[in-house]
Order: C-alpha cells, then structure tokens, then sequence
C-alpha cells in the first residue's frame, strides 16, 4: 500500500478542509495518508512515505513563512512524489510557484499542483468592510480536491502526469507588496513594531493563544511580547476584543497598498465578498 504525507498550514480551517479532501480521494484509491497541520508541529520525519505534498494559503502574494521554513528543512527528496496545493483570497501571486520550484530544487518529483480560492481573513480587506472569497472553498472546489486526491494515485500508479503551467507573476505593484511583506523584513524589522495600548489590554491571553507560531509572550504585567518567528498574519490585532493591539500594517504608510488591493479585488469579477464589520475581535457580516 502507498503512503502518502500531507503537511499543510491552516490558521481558519480552509486549508485544512482542502487537505482532507485531497487526503479522501487519495484513501479512496487504497491509500494510507497521515495528516499533519504545521501550526501543531512539523513532521519529525517523512521516512516510509512514497509522496509529500505541502499545502499553503498564500499570504501576500506568497507562500506562509513556516511552509517554506519547512520545504527548506526536507532538502534531499530524491526518489520522492510530490504535489503542491495553495487557496488564496483574492490572486495566488507566487505562493504556488514559490513552493513547487523549492520542491523541485530538493530533487522531488512533481505529480500534482491544485489551486483554489480561500476566505480571506485579513485584517486589512476587513476593516475596510471586504471579506474576499467569503464562501470559499465551495463544495464543489472541495469534490475538485477529492478528484486531484484520485488522480494523484493514478500517477503514482504509472500514469502519465503533465506539469501544470506555472501561475502567472503578479501585477508590479503586488510584487513590491511581497517584497516589502518579505520574511528578512518581517523577522527583522516589523516584529519588533508591533504595540498595545496598555490602559485598554485586560491581559486576557487571547493574541497568545491564537498566535500560530507561539511568537508572542507575556511580561510581568501578563501584556503581549512580540518576538522575531511572525507570519505578519495580524491575527493578534484582528482578534483583540479590546482593539488594545497595533500592528505595522495599522499605520498610514500601508494603508494605500491596502486600499488598492480592495479596490482591485472589489471590482474583479471573478472574485465573491461579502460585506462585513470589524468590531472587537468579530468580523459580523452585513
């Protein structure tokens, strides 16, 4: 029996719906698939798997820093099947290309690459009342991923397997937003710039417990302390029922890369939203 190994990230769920899918088309061909979200904890190891796929949701226009740390870490895939997924709120940018060329250089080979929309969550499109690809993914995007999951085993099997095309780069101002969302930054610069407003944080421990890398601490008083392993998912300020916390991305110097963004998506007419409110750590749709 073949063995298949999924490692993805998933902060809200969607990208974790999209690998049981994939993980159920794969069991429906006489697979055995281990599951293993990265928020939870790396694999310790992928000895005894004859495949690997990694699946990420792309953020800014790339894929999630603790998906690429971990593509870096598996360097010798010789002899190994490997496949990509990625879901994305409004365009996927590189995040796919990204991960497919770094399992490439590892030596992997590739059988398979699915893409589809995800809700986007972020913190940005949000306050300025924009939930992109609210319903996203659809039941259909998910039979779509149980599909790619079978297909997937028949070229395990033998079956001939032609690489999909590499997404196109994104538009120049998207690709300096990357840039300038880049981890070399994000470690080094904007983790140190995150702040509370001291007089409305009740030290409840939320932003602590819904980090998804354990980055943020506590001091004597029990009030956040950001450290340098930052994903820039803002999910800390999103979620603070006492608006206590700021982010880099509050300040005025982003805020016109982030009107842009929802002007474009907003007007796109491929891509679904919904209205929504911000208010107190709740996103309530309108």
């Amino acid at each position: 029996m073949l063995k298949t190994l999924i490692v993805y990230f998933s902060f809200g769920g969607t990208t974790a719906k999209v690998a049981e899918s994939i993980a159920t088309g794969l069991r429906l061909a006489g697979q055995k698939v281990d599951l293993c979200n990265i928020r939870d904890g790396a694999p310790k190891n992928i000895e005894g798997y004859d495949a690997i796929g990694i699946g990420t949701p792309s953020y800014y226009f790339r894929p999630a820093f603790n998906i690429s740390e971990y593509v870096r870490s598996i360097s010798d895939l010789h002899g190994m099947q490997a496949f990509v997924f990625t879901l994305y709120g409004t365009y996927p940018g590189a995040a796919g290309n990204d991960v497919r060329k770094a399992l490439s250089a590892a030596g992997a080979e590739e059988i398979g690459y699915f893409k589809c929309r995800g809700a986007d969550f972020f913190n940005g499109y949000l306050r300025e009342g924009y939930l992109f690809s609210a319903n996203n993914p659809t039941q259909d995007e998910l039979a779509q991923a149980e599909r790619f999951g079978r297909t997937l085993a028949g070229v395990m099997s033998g079956r001939a397997y032609v690489p999909m095309p590499e997404d196109p780069e994104p538009p120049l101002m998207y690709r300096i937003e990357r840039l300038l969302a880049s981890q070399w930054i994000v470690k080094r610069i904007y983790s140190r710039l995150f702040s509370v407003k001291r007089h409305k944080c009740t030290a409840c421990n939320i932003c602590v417990q819904l980090c998804p890398t354990q980055n943020i601490t506590v001091d004597a008083s029990g009030r956040p302390v950001w450290k340098s392993n930052c994903l820039l998912c803002v999910c800390c300020e999103m979620k603070c029922p006492e608006e206590a916390i700021t982010s880099p991305l509050s300040w005025p110097l982003f805020y016109p890369a982030i009107l842009y963004n929802v002007r474009r998506a907003s007007k796109d007419p491929d891509i679904q939203y919904a209205k929504v409110r911000l208010s107190r750590g709740e996103t309530t749709r309108l």
